[in-house]
Order: C-alpha cells, then structure tokens, then sequence
C-alpha cells in the first residue's frame, strides 16, 4: 500500500518540474555586463597568402539585459572583398549572466556567429567566429573581441615623418596635442562621431580641426562614405588611453619630404 501511494504522489510531481513548475529564476537586469559602446573583433593574425576572407568587425552595440544588437561593417583583406566595407550589417544576440555573448551576423548570403566569455569588455578577450553560407564563408576561426572606450581628452606626443622603410626623418619631429571628444551615441551606420583639433609646433606648426570623421572599433578615420582623407587617423586601445596617430595637415606645413606628408608616432591622453 505504501508503494503504491508513493507512486501515486510522484506522478504529479513529475508532471509539475516536467512542466516548469519551479523554474530557474533568471537573473535580474543588473547582472548583465553593459555592452552599449564601440567594439571591434578581429582575427589576431591577418598578414600574408593566407589572409581570412574577413579580418575585422567594427562598430555599435547596445544591450538590454541579456538582449545585444548593433551595427557593423567587416574589413576583407581580400582583393576583391566578400562584402564592401560601406555595407552596414545587422546583428543580433544574447549575452548572459556569466558574460558568455552570442552574436548573429547575416551578411553576402550567409550568417558570420561570434561567441566569446566576456569579462571585462575594455579588454581583449578571446572567442570564436564562423560564418556559414554565402561568398564569405569561413570555418571557426580564433579572434580576439573588445570594447573601445570613448576617445576623449587630450593626447601628447612626438611624431615624425617617416622614410619608406617606415623610419623617422632627421629633422621632423614635430610636438603633438590631440584635444578630442568621441560622441557615445552612434550613428545609423555604427560610427561614433568624433571633433577636435591638432596642435603641431616644430617642424610642422599650426593648429588643424578635426572633422567629419568617426571612431569604429578603436579606429579614428574620415566618415567611410565620403572617401575624403582625414586630418588625423589611428587607431585607440580598448581603454583610449593611448592614441597610435598618423597626422596629415592640410594644407601641409614645414619642409615636405614625401608626397603625402604624414607624421606618424604614439600619443598619451593626459
């Protein structure tokens, strides 16, 4: 009789948990790390025969508890790219409690999936992509995946003219301030706008404004659309505390050793 009871109690109770009765209870919004900002993920090694038919995905992403989406453009280091870097591309994903982030990008007829353990998004962290389907198919490949905090502040430095084996010029060094501000709303395209000036003394002097340009994944460039050439380009590390600059004032300034009179070095936000 005992048995029998037992088991007539257990039928129920299975039935309950088979049903959801006691769900796991998810995690309040406040768990989530916040991805809202500028990011990049990239394939460590690009260079040589071997280079991936993507590299890079740079741009926006917002999260809303464990909710991701963004816009982003990918950088084919191919001669004829699988995608054009001016096409915005879509994505959507989840990131949960435990940082682990899934991200879905359908781009050239097929979908590109980023994973990767977020921890600390102002850092690189390492992950997976793939992209099944489509002109730029790829199997699982290594990357490194990290937040780019606003390039915002004031950046100093030397830089030089460089030879075409990429070494300084006697006689240029030339003492740079960056002042910048990034805005932290994106545009529709995934870009930060950012604005400011270069102030050069020294073998280039003069003060240069920065404008229509954006940052996208921790790289300053001109607005991609409009293919001008940018008073100032580089790229930030995940913190922007340290600006790699190339400078090129316009009208150019000082003895120009090259057609395209570049100074180039490493600036510190102070």
């Amino acid at each position: 009789m005992f048995s029998k009871l037992r088991f007539t109690l257990l039928l129920p109770l299975a039935a309950l948990l088979a049903c959801g009765a006691n769900p796991t209870p998810s995690a309040p919004a406040s768990n989530y790390l916040n991805l809202t900002g500028d990011w990049a993920a990239m394939v460590p090694s690009t260079l040589g025969a071997g280079a991936p038919p993507i590299s890079d995905f740079l741009g926006a992403l917002q999260s809303s508890g464990g909710t991701v989406t963004g816009t982003l453009r990918a950088i084919s280091l191919s001669i004829a790219p699988c995608v054009p870097f001016s096409q915005d591309l879509q994505a959507t994903g989840t990131i949960d409690a435990n940082g682990n982030l899934t991200l879905a990008i359908p781009m050239a007829g097929g979908t590109a999936t980023i994973t990767a353990a977020i921890a600390a998004p102002e850092s690189y962290t390492t992950g997976t992509w793939q992209i099944v389907g489509g002109a730029c198919a790829m199997l699982s490949t290594a990357i490194q995946i990290a937040e780019f905090a606003p390039a915002t502040g004031t950046y100093t430095g030397v830089l030089n003219e460089l030879d075409s084996s990429g070494l300084p010029v006697a006689g240029t060094a030339t003492n740079v301030t960056v002042a910048l501000t990034q805005s932290t709303t994106p545009n529709s395209d995934g870009d930060f706008p950012v604005s400011g000036a270069v102030t050069a003394t020294g073998a280039c002097s003069g003060t240069f404004p920065v404008t229509n340009e954006v940052v996208e994944g921790g790289v300053i460039m001109p607005v991609p659309t409009t293919f001008s050439t940018g008073v100032l380009v580089g790229g930030i590390i995940p913190t922007a505390t340290t600006l790699i600059a190339d400078f090129s004032p316009s009208p150019a300034c000082g003895s120009q050793v090259y057609s395209a009179q570049v100074y180039s070095g490493i600036l510190t936000r102070q």
